[in-house]
């Protein structure tokens, strides 16, 4: 193989899109701990009603998007929101987060 063929695979090797594998989970509000900033870890229940599965740990970034009834919100006003809600029976959250990092994408909660 010549050196132009080795640097041309090189260079398509690196071109590669790079896939996260995100996982969302449906749980319910009351099963989040939220942190007091946006750059914390939160805490949250990887199921819903009653089961044995262990709560998952995931950081929150800049880039996590967060949404009340699927409109967007900042974290100022999901973190108020969410305090209200956390104890209805009536509400869920689905929460995605990427695998391989073990950061939190989106929160979306529903009432």
């Amino acid at each position: 193989m010549t050196i132009r063929k080795v640097l041309i695979a090189m260079t398509l090797l690196l071109c590669q899109p790079a896939f996260a594998l995100i996982d969302a989970v449906e749980t319910s509000p009351g099963d989040i701990i939220l942190p007091a900033t946006v750059n914390g870890m939160m805490t949250f229940k990887p199921c819903t009603g009653e089961c044995d599965r262990e709560h998952k740990r995931a950081r929150l970034t800049p880039n996590t998007k967060f949404a009340l009834n699927g409109k967007a919100v900042k974290f100022e006003e999901f973190r108020r929101e969410f305090a209200t809600i956390k104890r209805s029976d009536r509400s869920y959250a689905l929460v995605s987060y990427d695998t391989e990092t073990n950061t939190v994408t989106k929160i979306d909660i529903s009432r």
